[in-house]
């Protein structure tokens, strides 16, 4: 019979948080569901960066309100503009310039939120494991 330990080891939790600073790479799958080639770099919920992408978006979001008469700051188009720019904030980098317009992007978080507008389906693949804790488990 084994001995039950007096302490509940909290290691498993210190491995996912070092995993979402460190990042992780989300494979962009492409239209027909197959590897695009491009892996991009986010960091996790709980990360520094994460939490610096919060307070800075909800800093904007206060701002916004302050304005006189502006109606508009929870329309959709500001709560997408507010998601990708979230999602642009915890991005680390990309493997290769993805070819956006004829034009090769080096990383940048301005870049990023260019790439995720134009194409929702990489937002939208991106923003899949950035949400999940789960994915920033080591295997």
């Amino acid at each position: 019979m084994s001995e039950e330990q007096d302490f509940i080891d909290f290691g498993l939790f210190d491995s996912n948080l070092r995993l979402q600073e460190e990042g992780i790479a989300v494979e962009i799958a492409g239209p027909d569901n197959k590897p695009s080639g491009l892996l991009i770099t986010i960091c996790g919920p709980d990360s520094t960066r994460a939490l610096a992408a919060s307070l800075a978006l909800q800093k904007e979001i206060e701002q916004e309100a302050a304005k006189e008469g502006n109606a508009d700051i929870d329309s959709p188009e500001a709560q997408r503009r507010r998601q990708v720019s979230y999602l642009a904030k915890i991005t680390k980098g990309w493997n290769k310039p993805p070819m956006v317009d004829g034009e090769k992007l080096a990383f940048s978080e301005e870049n990023a939120v260019r790439l995720y507008t134009k194409y929702p389906i990489i937002e939208n693949q991106v923003r899949f494991k950035a949400d999940r804790r789960g994915s920033f488990i080591a295997s």
